[in-house]
């Protein structure tokens, strides 16, 4: 009974993080929406009228960092979160060449079905568009991929994960990744992004460490981010073929990765701690308000 009382607490602690992340991210971009337009009139973030794309770079990263930092400063400052529990060490022994095609494979089978159900929601996929080259590209590659793997290792898979572990490795993955992937307020990105959550709240907890979830993680934004800029300036076959082989290869060898390790007595659930039913999430009102309320947001606003 203590434990289910435990996760309820911590579960809720969480959600109210990930509503204060949600917060934080929404104030610094009016915030520094409103200074922008301040500095050139009638600009904004959503039209940077007069702003440079290396200077809208920056602005990302900051507005990245401060809404990571704001409800992870709070946690552990007023939550039983440690900085221990973020797990900020040198990883036990792993294996970069199995959990990084397997992560891969995990995400590009997501990105297919997230794709999937958005064209049979009948919504539009929007792209962001990138830069040629120069400057401008290094400080949106920045902003795209090694700003998010760091501090979205470090709030979701540290400290949310953190607060959660005292519960068992299955609650501790599953709740903070299932706010991970509703706080992306899309569809496609939201499916991708749970699954990728799961995957590297494991390695997490197997490995000891989020290090190597951050390099996980930065290295899947960066085939995202090579995609991208082929999809805008590269002929449309080789664009196409790269695509295309991400998407079959990684899924295609992963499990194949998988399978070969079964065979040599690999288990997923070696070395994970026991705890509650992670089901015992959803006894905690706080919580399932935060996963109504980040439903509701993607699907109506």
């Amino acid at each position: 009974m203590s434990k289910t009382r435990g996760v309820r607490g911590a579960a809720g602690w969480c959600a109210i993080a990930a509503i204060l992340y949600l917060l934080a991210r929404s104030l610094l971009y009016a915030g520094i929406s409103a200074l922008v337009g301040v500095v050139h009139p009638g600009a904004s973030l959503a039209k940077p009228i007069g702003v440079s794309e290396v200077g809208l770079g920056l602005l990302q990263i900051v507005i990245a960092v401060g809404a990571a930092l704001v409800p992870l400063l709070w946690m552990l400052r007023g939550t039983r979160l440690q900085t221990d529990d973020l797990r900020i060490t040198v990883p036990a022994p792993w294996s970069p060449a199995f959990c990084l095609p397997v992560f891969l494979g995990v995400a590009s089978t997501a990105n297919l079905c997230g794709g999937l159900l958005v064209r049979l929601a009948g919504a539009e996929d929007a792209a962001t568009l990138l830069p040629s080259g120069g400057a401008e590209l290094f400080v949106q590659f920045l902003a795209l991929c090694a700003v998010p793997a760091v501090v979205e290792e470090l709030l979701f898979r540290g400290a949310l994960q953190g607060l959660m572990r005292p519960s068992g490795s299955a609650a501790a993955i599953f709740g903070p990744a299932l706010l991970f992937g509703l706080l992306h307020l899309d569809l496609a990105q939201g499916l991708t992004a749970f699954a990728c959550g799961v995957f590297l709240g494991w390695l997490a907890e197997r490995s000891g460490s989020i290090l190597p979830g951050m390099l996980l993680h930065f290295c899947n934004n960066t085939l995202a981010f090579l995609n991208l800029y082929l999809r805008f300036y590269a002929p449309q076959p080789v664009s196409f073929g790269v695509e295309l082989f991400i998407l079959l290869f990684f899924p295609v060898f992963g499990v194949w990765l998988i399978w070969h390790a079964r065979q040599q007595g690999f288990r997923f659930s070696a070395g994970l701690r026991p705890g509650v039913d992670l089901t015992k999430i959803f006894t905690s009102p706080v919580y399932d308000l935060a996963v109504v309320f980040l439903v509701c947001y993607t699907i109506f606003v």
